[in-house]
């Protein structure tokens, strides 16, 4: 018995060969009157939906005979292929849902979660009640009517990871999470409390809720630091000088701003290196930007952010407010203040702002814009 290859729009192996303008397709639609483009995307879902149909029918007798390929197909993600595997099974023993789908009713997006709510008692209910359904909501339901299991919560358990790389190029460090229920719901619920509690000075408008939020996961990575009593986890600043006498800046191999060293000099260490013609040697040991009694004085004096309005208490990083240039090497503890993280990020170097007057007056402080008194 022979087998005939089943047919399709095109061949794969003469894809180049197929002439098809899309440019021109759409300058030619152009000429229809809006029903009847209407009607055209109309058709062409419906024929989508038809073939996707053709395809789950074809998957499920597939997989009855333990035939799907087990190396996944590299033009499907694994989520879609198990997906297209589960909704197959199911729509077996849903044939009035089968049939609202071949007919139009149920869209791709409607289906999937159809048939994980809809039962054989409840199949012509839902061949019905889902056209009418949005699939966002639909999508809850399946996931309420779906119990979880404790091997559900295991599974979850195991799939949790964080991933972080950097990108010295861009000069940013990235990152991404994967975290089970309720652990999720943790990180996330303290992320959105903390972005909502980083209000701005008076006179500011509010940051965007992503910065916010990227700020406290820094905020919670430089609290548990600052608890760490090794210093383990000081910045630490690397200047290397090259054979011409030019300076570069390095913060654990990613090229930082002057203006970020500058801002960031009070409370890092700093190593000194010089590049010549046999490669990087230091010159000498890192060491700090401040002494340590000065260092000790600030943070003894200033007990909460000195931004005017801020009463911020945790992760105070300590503040040059002499605009020159020069001014990360000032030991002066009347140029030195404590601030928070968002609002020493709106200071200059960086920022708009200053904090201008005497840091040893606890009201000796103000607030102003560079190019005049903050609004």
């Amino acid at each position: 018995m022979s087998s005939t290859p089943a047919t399709t729009m095109f061949d794969r192996a003469s894809v180049d060969d197929v002439e098809y303008d899309f440019g021109a397709r759409i300058d030619a639609l152009r000429c229809h009157s809006t029903g009847s483009l209407r009607a055209i995307v109309a058709d062409a879902r419906r024929e989508q939906q038809r073939w996707y149909l053709e395809e789950l029918a074809a998957t499920r007798v597939l997989d009855d005979r333990r035939a799907l390929d087990g190396v996944p197909d590299a033009s499907v993600s694994a989520r879609t292929a198990k997906s297209n595997r589960e909704v197959a099974r199911s729509l077996e023993s849903l044939p009035k849902v089968a049939a609202a789908a071949w007919a139009g009713g149920l869209t791709r997006d409607q289906l999937q979660p159809v048939t994980e709510v809809a039962t054989s008692a409840t199949d012509a209910e839902w061949a019905v009640r889902g056209t009418t359904v949005a699939p966002v909501d639909l999508q809850r339901m399946a996931r309420t009517a779906k119990a979880v299991t404790a091997a559900d919560a295991e599974a979850r358990r195991k799939a949790r990871f964080v991933s972080s790389w950097r990108d010295s190029e861009q000069g940013m460090a990235a990152g991404r999470w994967w975290l089970p229920d309720v652990d999720g719901v943790l990180v996330d619920k303290v992320l959105d409390h903390m972005a909502e509690r980083m209000r701005p000075a008076k006179g500011m408008a509010w940051d965007s809720l992503a910065h916010r939020k990227a700020d406290a996961l820094v905020e919670l990575a430089r609290t548990y630091a600052d608890a760490e009593p090794s210093g383990r986890f000081r910045i630490e600043i690397v200047e290397i000088t090259d054979v011409r006498g030019c300076v570069t800046r390095e913060v654990d191999g990613i090229p930082v701003a002057s203006e970020t060293v500058r801002a960031i000099r009070p409370d890092a260490k700093v190593r000194e290196a010089v590049l010549d013609r046999t490669g990087t040697h230091t010159t000498h040991r890192s060491r700090t930007a401040l002494p340590a009694d000065v260092d000790r004085h600030v943070r003894r004096r200033d007990r909460h952010c000195r931004v005017p309005g801020c009463e911020a208490t945790r992760g105070l990083q300590i503040h040059h407010c002499h605009p020159v240039g020069t001014h990360g090497d000032s030991h002066d503890p009347t140029e030195l203040a404590g601030v928070c993280p968002p609002h020493h990020h709106i200071l200059e170097p960086h920022g708009p702002y200053r904090l201008v007057g005497d840091a040893e007056d606890p009201e000796g402080l103000e607030l102003v814009r560079r190019e005049g008194p903050a609004p």
